[in-house]
């Protein structure tokens, strides 16, 4: 309990529950005059007994019986109110927990997001989310509301008869170390059991995700037995856990109350028959020996809850940790009048791989510049870090000769377009997916850009319904209109910069036909990078890079690179451009 009390999440969790704290002070009142009601009832019964009865006095037992009865009546519905009271806390708390771990994560660098599978995420933000709201439900409060419960029947009994009293605390005292030990025992299970949960659910979404493919190579049975494997895991450290928790309370429960039942009898009726004690004292220790348990039981169960909670807690408190990109930078007033320069920059994911070896380039101002290259010789690299999803390990970026990252991040994004080959498509209308719910842009502004890359075909299927719904991963759309959804994304946004990572790959060749023929009109007065694949996208540009094993081996225009590289010529030639060159 103490090491709970200690606990860092703990402190971290405070500031959310002050805000709730009206709810659980009233539900902590109602908790105590619950125990209050539990500890008086048999206290009524024995006076009924004891005063009552032998007197033949029916008025004073219908008074103490109606007590009873409203007791019981006001215990119950207290403890409706106090557990609908929690509920409603812990539901409060749990939902502004997950807001804001999911607001920080959107904070979080793309290089995390890289290394961390989504179905795991999901698991230690929803699952391990609903393990902590039992941190707020009957069991946070119950567990103050049983100690002072197990408190005050020591305290009655020990008012009625010491000895008793003292001969039942022995086994108790036996209960409470043994809860003490199976509850460090237990801690280990719950931790990794934790840990196979967010394998499960991280594996279970890739796979669902990519059903279509597990299909097509009839590994549907390999894939069963592979989620099965970390299923059956957490089967075995689960079932180890219940049948150690369970099965041992289910023992003390059943020797513990036999033996403080055998002890009362051996020890209270003589005193009965002697008349040294009364028939009530006699069922006020019954009543209390069959409730003095149950509390014990109670706070073991509380802690142990308590102790799953705060792991999937400190679980979830571990990305609120996580550390953000730093937007604040002092430069917020961004102009991009000259160039963009990468000077001598170095770059790797892993210790020990570059994947960028000392690059050096300019864009100017208004010119399109294309990377090309062999796949994994660092063009999306290139691009990646402009967006700044990453920072260098060496060299520098310049804009207009100050340091990129001395920029403000989110002014410096508003000025880039980014369309990508693989597009993301979020829940939601058409129009949100084309704007990223940016209210500040008009429903014109979206049909504009729409009309502008060709999209109008899309929409006249959609019967110019700008509130279509998307459904989950675009599969309502084909490849094509999702990558035209794209370029309409990054026209609606106006940038200065646009930068497109394969494009055009998934659109068909009249419409890149199409788009080719505007682009000039779709990139005027403004500033375009070009990672391609497809030459025929790219020949028009001002600058093409060469990439080979992370390094720039050539860059000039088409034709003198023709001239004097003969990588690029074999990579034109490949692609059936010899004509062209």
């Amino acid at each position: 309990m103490l090491k709970i009390l200690k606990n860092e999440s703990l402190k971290k969790i405070k500031p959310f529950v002050i805000e709730q704290k009206w709810k659980f002070i009233i539900a902590f009142i109602a908790m105590l005059l619950t125990s209050a009601g539990h500890l008086v009832d048999p206290l009524i019964l024995a006076h009924i007994i004891d005063v009552s009865v032998p007197n033949k006095d029916i008025y004073d037992m219908f008074n103490w019986g109606g007590l009873f009865t409203i007791i019981v009546i006001l215990s119950g519905l207290l403890s409706y109110f106090q557990i609908m009271i929690l509920a409603k806390a812990g539901i409060r708390v749990i939902t502004k927990i997950k807001y804001e771990v999911f607001q920080h994560l959107t904070a979080v660098s793309v290089s995390w997001f890289d290394k961390t599978p989504v179905g795991e995420l999901i698991s230690r933000i929803e699952s391990d989310g609903e393990r902590v709201k039992e941190l707020f439900s009957n069991f946070s409060v119950m567990i103050f509301g049983n100690i002072l419960f197990f408190i005050g029947m020591v305290i009655v009994m020990y008012l009625k008869d010491w000895k008793i009293s003292t001969a039942l605390l022995i086994p108790i005292i036996f209960v409470v170390v043994s809860a003490v030990f199976i509850i460090r025992y237990l801690s280990r299970y719950y931790r990794r059991s934790r840990v196979l949960n967010a394998q499960v659910t991280g594996s279970l979404t890739e796979y669902i995700q990519g059903m279509g493919i597990v299909q097509l190579f009839n590994q549907q049975e390999r894939v069963a037995l592979l989620i099965n494997k970390d299923s059956k895991e957490k089967q075995i450290i689960d079932t180890k856990s219940s049948f150690i928790e369970y099965g041992l309370w289910g023992f003390f429960d059943f020797v513990i109350q036999t033996v403080f039942i055998i002890t009362i009898i051996l020890l209270t009726v003589p005193k009965v028959l002697n008349h040294v004690a009364t028939i009530g004292t006699l069922l006020i220790f019954i009543q209390y020996s069959v409730r003095l348990f149950w509390p014990i039981m109670q706070i073991t169960e509380n802690i142990n809850q308590i102790q799953r909670a705060f792991v999937s807690l400190k679980r979830m408190f571990q990305l609120l940790d996580l550390p953000i990109e730093d937007s604040a930078q002092e430069i917020t007033n961004i102009e991009f009048n000259h160039e963009i320069e990468f000077k001598d920059v170095w770059f790797k994911y892993k210790e020990d791989e570059w994947v960028l070896k000392g690059v050096s380039f300019k864009i100017k101002k208004g010119e399109k510049v294309a990377l090309v290259g062999p796949s994994g010789s660092g063009k999306t690299t290139t691009i990646s870090l402009l967006c700044l999803f990453y920072k260098i390990n060496k060299g520098q970026i310049l804009v207009d000769g100050i340091d990129i990252y001395s920029l403000n991040l989110k002014e410096w994004r508003k000025m880039t377009g980014l369309v990508l080959q693989d597009i993301v498509l979020f829940p939601g209308s058409l129009l949100d997916n084309v704007r990223i719910y940016n209210d500040e842009i008009d429903e014109e502004k979206v049909l504009e850009a729409i009309n502008f890359v060709h999209a109008g075909d899309l929409l006249a299927r959609l019967d110019n319904d700008l509130n279509f719904e998307i459904k989950e991963r675009g599969l309502n759309l084909s490849m094509g209109e999702k990558q035209l959804l794209s370029f309409a994304r990054a026209l609606s946004f106006s940038p200065e910069i646009i930068i497109m990572d394969e494009a055009t790959a998934s659109i068909d060749a009249k419409t890149e036909a199409q788009i080719q023929y505007n682009m000039d009109k779709l990139l005027q007065n403004k500033t375009a990078v070009i990672v391609a694949h497809r030459l025929s996208s790219v020949l028009n540009c001002d600058n093409i890079m060469m990439f080979d094993n992370g390094c720039i081996i050539a860059q000039g225009t088409h034709e003198s690179l023709i001239d004097t590289c003969s990588d690029y010529k074999r990579l034109v030639e490949l692609q059936f451009l010899k004509k062209e060159a």
